[in-house]
Formats: structure tokens, C-alpha cells, sequence
């Protein structure tokens, strides 16, 4: 026997459930430094009996270390294997000597392939491991199969790559629907190391172009790609294995891609002082007519990134009118309907650019200003009316009409109290008696055909 353990349960709130063994020998002593394959043994709660053989590894040792080197270090398709041997030495718990470490499982990787062995007396082993013929590289490592390898032997490999010979029977111009795979045949041979033609069976092909995808060869070393097809153009096949040297290219020619979306009679229908931008258009579709289509409306910024201001869905080949709001953070120096498309109904290109009709403007650096005057309160608003320009940012905006309101407090109405000129610098003030407790705010409201209203922030004055 090894240890006896007690279970624990923690029942506080936060870690319920949790469960731990403590063994009740300490410290742990075993009689030789091994490689140990565990049998556990318990009690249920009726105080049956349960055994579980082989129920796990431990390596009683420190510092357990794998030499190992390789009967060849050269693979092919036709030469995969090899033999490994080696040796395994650790420290002693007790005595600190580095001695041969008996017993202990060994698992030598090559590539995808693997197989064990167990080191004998003087922690010698000896085992036959296979790569797959699949890897996308080649490597052989020897480390302890239970994982308490602290250094892992690694072994020098590489791949001698056969010729290979590549042909495509889909020869005739392709037609496809986007998104949609299409499919792509040939055949990949391979010249054996006795000299022979043989099927590259097992093997990858990858398509890239018009359409990338792969595939793995057959039995007989056909091949069927499937690449979903997103543009007319070439699709490119070539090998796609470390084991073969690839004869380059060969390639599919696609002439059409259906499902294509594009929109027509794009125009803005109005633009409102407040912001609002209408804008009518078609979307079609080569192939479907009573379907619905995703449209974002975009508008481009200041940097040419186009941003979608708003998603909506509409019938194919019909009229459409469509309303958003002019962004508020950024310029927007055109819109456009865009198609984003689906994964199989493609994207529209080449939309029309709808420009932008009016620029915004800016009420900024506002202020209110209480006083009192020969013993009556009065407010002073203020502010300075600026207009946005492509070169200079936003600018002054002189000779322009802005409105004061007010509204009384709990009322739930505004009321326009007076109006003023913005001067050669943008600025506006005006003077109003504070009778009433309840909150002002500037605005304007009546701006040209070519720009934006804008309203000011909210102020409140309370009266005593």
C-alpha cells in the first residue's frame, strides 16, 4: 500500500462542493525509485468495497530525464518509421544520486505517431514508433508517458519529399452562385522511392483565388474541392503537403457569379434643417425577385471610412424610401445604400455616391448670467453660433437669427421669449428679466436650404 487518503467537502457558501484528499502518511516513502501504476481502493458510503486497477501513474523520482536517439533520421511516404532507444535516469528522493530510473513508461512521438516502451533495470528502452504521413511537420520527441519529464529528449528529423504530379479535370468555365462551393476535380500522383508512379492517397490540395478551400486526396488520389466562390477570376489549386514536392499551379477559370446584388436610381429625396436624410433607391438581384435584402444606409467621414448609420431590410426590385439621422459626433460628407449582402447573396460594388446637402452648425461657449439691476433680477444668455467647413473646422456663423425660450417650472411648455442676430464673430446675448423659477434654453431654428438647426444645452434659474 502507498498512502491512505481522506476526503474533504467544504460546505461554506462560496466554495460549495469543493472537494480535496489529504494522505494521512507523511512524508510519502516508497522503497524504490520507479515509475509506479497505481490501483485505488475505497469505501462507498454503505462501506462496500471498490477497487480501480491501474487507475493511474507516479513517478517516484526527481529531476527524471530521457536520452534517446533514432535508428535513421530521414522519413518518405514509403519509409515512416523507425526505432528509438534510449535511457531514463532521475534523482533518488532519499540518497540525491543520479541513477538509472527502472520501470518508467516511455513515449516516443514521431510526428503524429507515437508508442510507449518501459526502461529496464538499468532504464534502457527500446520502441518502434511511425509517423502518420499527414504532418504538416516532422518531429521525434521521448519523454515519460505519465508527464513528470522534466527535460524531453528531442531527436533531429526531416522529411525527404517525393515528386509529385498534380492534374485538374475541371477544365470548362465555371458558373457559380456566391457563397456557394463549387466543385473542382483532379488527381494527385506521387513517384515512390523505388521509382514508381503511385496515388498520393491521404494527401491535401488547397485552392486559393477566386475561392480558397481544401480537400485530402482519396484512395485512388482524386480529389473533389469545394471553394466557395465570392468573385469571378482564377481559382489556383496546388499541393498541399510537406511530404510532396508540389509541379506548381493548375487552374479553374470562374466566368460568372450569380446572386449578385447592385442598387439603382439611388437619390436623395430631402434633407430637413433638423437633420433627417431620405433617401429612395432599387435593389436587385440576378436571380430572385420576391426575397427580402439587408441595406445599411452609410455615410462616409472626413477620413473616406464609410459607417452605417442605420440597417434596414427591403424587397428586391422594388422602390424603397428610406429615412435616418444626419450622425451627431462626425461630418458626413456623402451617403450611400449598400447591400451587405449574405453568404450566398453577394455584397453590392461600385454604389453610388449621394452627397451631402447641408452642414451642420454649433451653438458653443454658452452662457447665463444672473444680475440685479437697480433692485430688479436679470438674466443675461449668451452664446456663439459657429458653422462647420471642410479646411477650417467650424467657424463664426455671422448674421444669423437664433430664438430664446423658457419654460416654466412645473410647466411642461416651452415659450419663445426674443430673438437676436449672431454678429461678425458668431456671438449672441440677450437680456431678460428672472420673474419665474424654470429653465432656458437658445436655439436655432432657422437656418438655409444648405444648414443645420442646432439646440443648445439647458439651463435652470430658480427665483426666490
Amino acid at each position: 500500500m502507498v498512502d491512505d487518503f481522506m476526503m474533504y467537502m467544504d460546505h461554506g457558501m462560496e466554495n460549495y462542493g469543493r472537494e480535496w484528499f489529504v494522505g494521512e502518511s507523511q512524508p510519502l516513502v516508497l522503497d524504490e525509485m520507479s515509475d509506479y501504476e497505481l490501483d485505488l481502493y475505497a469505501r462507498d458510503s454503505q462501506g462496500n468495497e471498490l477497487s480501480g486497477r491501474n487507475a493511474g501513474r507516479s513517478t517516484y523520482a526527481i529531476d527524471a530525464r530521457v536520452e534517446a536517439k533514432a535508428a535513421k533520421q530521414e522519413f518518405s511516404l514509403d519509409d515512416l518509421g523507425t526505432q528509438v532507444t534510449g535511457s531514463v535516469t532521475a534523482v533518488h528522493p532519499r540518497t540525491g544520486e543520479r541513477l538509472p530510473l527502472a520501470g518508467a513508461r516511455v513515449r516516443a512521438h514521431l510526428g503524429d505517431g507515437w508508442a510507449d516502451a518501459v526502461s529496464d533495470a538499468q532504464g534502457r528502452f527500446t520502441t518502434s514508433v511511425s509517423a502518420l504521413g499527414t504532418e504538416r511537420d516532422l518531429a521525434l520527441t521521448a519523454s515519460l508517458a505519465s508527464g513528470d519529464t522534466e527535460v524531453t529528449a528531442t531527436v533531429p528529423t526531416r522529411i525527404r519529399a517525393q515528386k509529385s504530379a498534380l492534374t485538374m479535370t475541371s477544365t470548362a468555365p465555371l458558373t457559380a452562385r456566391y457563397g456557394t462551393g463549387v466543385p473542382v476535380r483532379g488527381k494527385l500522383t506521387r513517384v515512390a522511392d523505388d521509382g514508381t508512379v503511385k496515388p498520393a492517397a491521404g494527401l491535401g490540395v488547397a485552392a486559393s483565388g477566386a475561392g480558397k478551400g481544401e480537400a485530402v486526396t482519396g484512395a485512388d488520389g482524386s480529389y473533389t474541392l469545394m471553394p466557395p466562390i465570392l468573385r469571378t477570376g482564377s481559382v489556383d489549386v496546388r499541393v498541399n503537403s510537406v511530404w510532396l514536392l508540389g509541379d506548381g499551379t493548375r487552374t479553374a477559370t470562374v466566368a460568372k457569379v450569380t446572386h449578385m446584388t447592385k442598387v439603382v436610381e439611388e437619390k436623395l429625396v430631402s434633407t430637413t434643417k433638423y437633420g433627417k436624410v431620405t433617401i429612395s433607391g432599387k435593389v436587385l438581384v440576378d436571380g430572385i425577385t420576391s426575397q427580402e435584402a439587408p441595406v445599411e444606409i452609410q455615410y462616409r467621414t472626413s477620413s473616406g471610412q464609410w459607417k452605417t448609420q442605420m440597417n434596414f431590410r427591403v424587397p428586391y426590385n422594388k422602390p424603397v424610401t428610406l429615412t435616418v439621422n444626419t450622425p451627431l459626433s462626425e461630418r458626413s460628407e456623402g451617403w450611400r445604400v449598400h447591400t451587405p449582402g449574405t453568404k450566398n447573396i453577394g455584397p453590392s460594388t461600385g454604389t453610388k455616391v449621394i452627397p451631402q446637402t447641408r452642414v451642420k452648425t454649433q451653438l458653443t461657449d454658452e452662457y447665463f448670467k444672473p444680475s440685479t439691476v437697480a433692485g430688479r433680477k436679470e438674466l443675461t444668455v449668451g452664446a456663439i453660433l459657429k458653422t462647420d467647413t471642410p479646411t477650417k473646422g467650424y467657424v463664426p456663423y455671422p448674421g444669423q437669427k437664433v430664438r430664446y425660450y423658457f419654460k416654466a417650472t412645473p410647466s411642461h411648455v416651452w415659450q419663445e421669449v426674443g430673438t437676436s442676430v449672431s454678429g461678425a464673430d458668431g456671438a449672441v446675448s440677450k437680456k431678460f428679466p428672472l420673474r419665474e423659477t424654470g429653465v432656458w434654453r437658445i436655439r436655432f431654428v432657422d437656418p438655409d436650404a444648405t444648414h443645420l438647426s442646432d439646440t443648445g444645452e439647458d439651463r435652470w434659474f430658480g427665483v426666490n
